[in-house]
């Protein structure tokens, strides 16, 4: 399974902490597009449901065991 440029930007600084309304704008800064909230939600939700996570927290643990993310 492989995650998307995107994704893992969006998955790198949501595992720092910050909010989906926060990554949006760090993407529209970087001029990184899709930056919008709703694709952001989108591919959360697209990501959980690859991984077959219960949750966010459960997805994060999935993909720092699967090295998508480190710690």
């Amino acid at each position: 399974m492989m995650i998307t440029r995107v994704q893992k930007l969006i998955v790198r600084q949501m595992a720092k902490g910050y909010t989906q309304p926060e990554v949006s704008a760090y993407l529209k800064r970087r001029g990184i597009t899709p930056n919008s909230l709703s694709t952001i939600e989108k591919e959360l939700l697209k990501l959980k449901k690859e991984f077959k996570a219960q949750s966010m927290v459960h997805l994060f643990v999935i993909l720092i065991r699967k090295g998508h993310l480190k710690v």
